[in-house]
């Protein structure tokens, strides 16, 4: 009788990835570095949420800021980081769906030393891969646009489940919206993970953007030295 072997092949390479993500993140906690992974569908406002932040982090004197950038192709949004004067990496994944430690420690040593207070991961948009792979931060979030609908927490529920803080963004467009439902939303993402902070934002307008960064500040303390 032939006996097969069955190989659990995500299993180990997941294993692998949250082994190298732990050396990173304790690394980067000794070294004072506070290291956000920032998730969202594409189009869901990723690289217009984080100017928002560094302009409000900027407000309170916080200058030591970085960004890695991860797109499937371009280096648009790596363009628009530098040009607000912050130093930035673009990780290009040629077409992969999701970032990888091994991507991430590429990523941070192209910034050759620089000591960072906020380092910001912008992952690729997808909300489906990015929710199994630990790129090694201290704090995870996710974007959900208010044009994109309410219920892609019913859709996507593994995303929602794995991050520490959801982001409406573009609250700005609620009155154009009606079908938009933010007290089901809130419901049903806490019914996934009863410890998600939920923050209701609008680049545009400044809304929620002061707690949002109140927030990470306080994540900061609590886990960064």
């Amino acid at each position: 009788m032939d006996s097969k072997r069955v190989i659990e092949v995500k299993r180990n390479i997941l294993a692998a990835n949250d082994e190298a993500a732990d050396a990173f993140r304790a690394a980067r906690a000794e070294d004072g570095t506070f290291f956000v992974d920032v998730m969202a569908s594409p189009g869901a406002g990723k690289t217009t949420i984080l100017l928002a932040i560094i302009k409000e982090l900027r407000s309170r004197g916080v200058e030591a800021l970085g960004v890695i950038e991860a797109d499937l192709e371009s280096d648009v949004d790596a363009l628009k980081i530098k040009e607000a004067g912050v130093e930035s990496v673009e990780l290009n994944t040629r077409g992969v769906c999701h970032v990888e430690m091994g991507m991430v420690e590429m990523a941070f040593e192209a910034f050759d030393g620089s000591r960072f207070d906020y380092l910001f991961l912008e992952n690729i948009g997808n909300l489906v891969c990015p929710a199994d792979f630990d790129t090694g931060a201290h704090t995870r979030v996710m974007l959900l646009s208010v044009p994109e609908g309410w219920d892609k927490v019913m859709k996507y529920p593994p995303m929602f489940a794995a991050v520490d803080a959801l982001i409406v963004t573009k609250c700005d467009y609620l009155p154009l919206n009606e079908d938009f439902d933010m007290d089901r939303l809130k419901e049903q993402a806490r019914l996934l993970n009863p410890a998600l902070d939920i923050f209701v934002t609008s680049a545009r307008t400044h809304e929620g953007i002061p707690e949002l960064v109140d927030w990470l500040q306080a994540q900061r303390a609590a886990k960064v030295k």
